[in-house]
């Protein structure tokens, strides 16, 4: 497998000076993969949610740092990673993000997932669970194992995961409108943000930029149109219980103890935390209490 790195100069200079983020871009096969990387330490990996890139951590990153080595990926078709025509189940996406850690040479990690990648996070524990130290599924769930209850309209889940599997009728609904789409989705008065100033207006700008972009709308709804797939391979990978310790965050506001349910049937070992005044984007809204949450269990974890 050919692996080269390039270092992206000239991005986001005044975030980057807060925790010395560096960027990177990963060159395999098949797909350009871009991080960010800072800190020193013990190696964590911090996965993005929908419909997010690697800048929703952009708050959480100077205030572990000084502690931990973070490794910071915009998944497939989200950001300035590529987006290939196929590969949006979240095994594959799981082993992009290994193929990451393996070029960086790096031990045991301690993986975080939030929203879809939550849902990445999973497979890699799963199939890899000797170089996971800790697993943390934040404001998540997975096909198999409780999200059906989440898609059930009916029965006051959200209308968001049929619309993104709907196919070229939602890109085509959406083109022109991201920003629209975007701000919508985060600012909703069920289970979005609690303090609409959160999620400034620069994140909105990151975030629209990279599903504006060719193959943008495809490559974001994909990841949707892989639950299929993805309830599948999780009912094959949750035969065998995850043997890691677990950490399950929900939102004060957030979608009401379904990480924690999630993971009580997927892993053996599972604690769980609630971040004040945030919905379902923790890192965002509320990143020195997660921050702080995060350190006090990968300390706790001893592993």
């Amino acid at each position: 497998m050919k692996e080269r790195t390039v270092t992206r100069k000239n991005s986001s200079p005044t975030i980057e000076s807060e925790a010395g983020m560096r960027h990177d871009s990963l060159y395999l096969d098949d797909l350009k993969l871009h991080y960010v990387r800072a800190g020193r330490g013990v190696p964590v990996v911090l996965l993005h949610g929908w419909p997010q890139t690697w800048f929703a951590w952009r708050k959480v990153i100077p205030l572990l740092a000084d502690r931990y080595d973070l490794i910071v990926p915009d998944l497939r078709g989200f950001g300035d990673t590529s987006r290939p025509s196929s590969g949006y189940d979240k095994k594959t996406v799981a082993h992009d993000v290994r193929r990451l850690i393996r070029h960086l040479e790096l031990g045991p990690v301690h993986i975080v997932g939030h929203d879809i990648g939550g849902a990445v996070a999973y497979p890699y524990a799963a199939q890899w669970p000797a170089e996971v130290r800790t697993l943390t599924f934040i404001e998540s769930s997975l096909p198999s194992f409780g999200q059906e209850e989440l898609m059930d309209v009916a029965h006051g889940g959200s209308w968001h995961f049929g619309f993104n599997m709907s196919g070229d009728i939602a890109e085509e609904l959406v083109r022109g409108r991201e920003r629209l789409f975007i701000d919508y989705w985060m600012r909703r008065s069920t289970v979005g943000v609690v303090d609409p100033s959160s999620v400034e207006s620069d994140a909105l700008d990151q975030y629209e930029r990279s599903m504006a972009q060719p193959g943008g709308l495809r490559s974001t709804l994909a990841h949707y149109r892989a639950l299929p797939q993805d309830r599948s391979d999780n009912r094959e990978l949750g035969q065998t219980l995850l043997p890691m310790p677990v950490l399950a965050i929900e939102g004060e506001r957030g979608q009401s103890g379904h990480s924690i349910s999630t993971m009580s049937k997927v892993a053996t070992d599972v604690s769980s935390a609630v971040i004040e005044r945030a919905g379902h984007y923790p890192p965002e809204e509320n990143p020195t209490q997660l921050a702080s949450v995060l350190h006090t269990f990968f300390m706790g974890a001893k592993t």
